[in-house]
C-alpha cells in the first residue's frame, strides 16, 4: 500500500470511477460491435455491478425487515407484499444493455 493512501480512500476511488463508467454516454452502435467496445462495456457493467449490487442486497435486506415487521404488526398480507414486492424487485445486477441504455436499471420492484 503506498503512503498516504488507505482503505477508504480506495473504496472511494473505485466507487468514482464506476459512477463515471456508468455516466459515461457510448454511442449507438450497429449489431456489429468491435471485440473492443464489447469488452469496455461488459468490464465498466462489471464495476458498476460491483458498486451497486451490495447496495441493492443492503436494501432488499432492509425491505424484508420492514416487510416481517408490517407483517407481524397488521397480520395483512396486502401491507406487506407490496413492501416485499418494492424492496425485492428491481435489477441487482447492471448488464451491458444498461450502460448503453437498451434497458432501463430498475433499483425498485415493480408494483402489481
Amino acid at each position: 500500500m503506498a503512503a498516504g493512501s488507505s482503505p477508504l480512500r480506495s473504496a472511494t476511488l473505485a466507487a468514482a470511477l464506476a459512477v463515471a463508467v456508468a455516466a459515461a454516454p457510448f454511442p449507438a452502435r450497429a449489431e456489429s460491435d468491435s471485440l473492443a467496445h464489447q469488452g469496455l462495456v461488459g468490464f465498466g457493467a462489471a464495476l458498476c455491478t460491483l458498486v451497486y449490487a451490495p447496495l441493492k442486497v443492503a436494501y432488499a435486506a432492509g425491505g424484508l425487515a420492514v416487510t416481517s415487521l408490517a407483517w407481524l404488526w397488521t397480520w395483512d398480507t396486502k401491507i406487506a407484499g407490496p413492501i416485499l414486492r418494492g424492496s425485492l424487485g428491481g435489477d441487482y445486477v447492471v448488464t451491458p444493455s444498461h450502460l448503453e441504455r437498451r434497458a432501463s436499471l430498475r433499483f425498485v420492484g415493480r408494483r402489481r
